[in-house]
């Protein structure tokens, strides 16, 4: 075996081993709810300006990758922890729009149970 060969093989096991990593960090429900709460954090800590999309997200993602571990960090592109911030940030979108949604329609139907007459006996 030659060390092209090696070199290809070694390659191969690596791009194996950490697509495995990359597998269950995304679907880690622990790292997930880590986001959900630099998320909240960022939120909360940027309350007070306007149009700071940008820097909460920059924010986040700086954060959860000072979460990993140095050794791993050169294994874990950062474009990786945005993405994984974004889906976070879009699922929990997601649910608030579901919830304002069913307070919407909860409301709708009272108000229309008012306009109703009531039937008396």
């Amino acid at each position: 075996m030659d060390t092209a060969e090696l070199v290809q093989a070694v390659l191969y096991l690596l791009t194996v081993v950490f697509g495995g990593f990359a597998l269950w960090y995304r679907s880690s429900a622990g790292i997930n709810r880590r986001v959900s709460a630099l998320i909240a954090e960022a939120e909360n800590r940027y309350q007070d300006f306007t149009k700071a999309g940008g820097i909460k997200f920059e924010w986040v993602v700086t954060r959860l990758y000072e979460l990993i571990p140095a050794a791993v960090r050169p294994f874990v592109p950062q474009t990786m922890i945005r993405t994984l911030v974004q889906a976070t940030f879009d699922a929990i979108a997601g649910y608030a729009k579901l919830q304002l949604d069913r307070l919407a329609e909860k409301s709708k139907q009272t108000a229309d149970m008012g306009d109703t007459p009531c039937l008396r006996k």
